[in-house]
């Protein structure tokens, strides 16, 4: 398997998307948001050697259309839907902890500590509600 080919079935799985009005933007593909595919190959071996086999070969998967890259995996799905699932599963979870991809999302890349999170002020109705733990004395030595 060749990089070039692992690249091509990660990027079939994650194809990069197109701005939409809720996001912020464009959703990278999963070789664009970082992914190394690399990292996928002696864990995904079973479902990459069936794409190389449905597709007659890794150089050819990466010379189809998307249309045939697409119908190649879904026969692989049916074929292999565990093995499948559990590839899936793993990229989604690295995908959508890629900077780039949160980004895009309009989340912020920044861990919450030491400069937190923003908290609103409240209403009256809730400040009431809090007036009576705000006076209690302290419950711990």
């Amino acid at each position: 398997m060749t990089p070039e080919f692992l690249a091509a079935v990660i990027d079939t799985l994650l194809p990069r998307e197109g701005n939409a009005p809720s996001r912020a933007a464009p959703l990278p593909s999963g070789t664009q948001a970082g992914l190394d595919p690399a990292d996928y190959a002696a864990s995904g071996r079973v479902v990459f050697e069936a794409v190389a086999a449905q597709a007659g070969g890794d150089d050819l998967f990466i010379r189809a259309d998307e249309n045939t890259r697409i119908a190649t995996l879904e026969a692989v799905e049916r074929t292999a839907p565990d093995a499948f699932r559990a590839l899936l599963a793993t990229v989604l979870s690295d995908y959508y902890e890629a900077p780039p991809v949160l980004t895009a999302l309009g989340w912020r890349i920044d861990p919450p500590q030491p400069a937190g999170h923003t908290v609103s002020a409240g209403d009256e109705a809730t400040r009431g509600l809090l007036r009576p733990t705000a006076r209690r004395e302290r419950l711990w030595r």
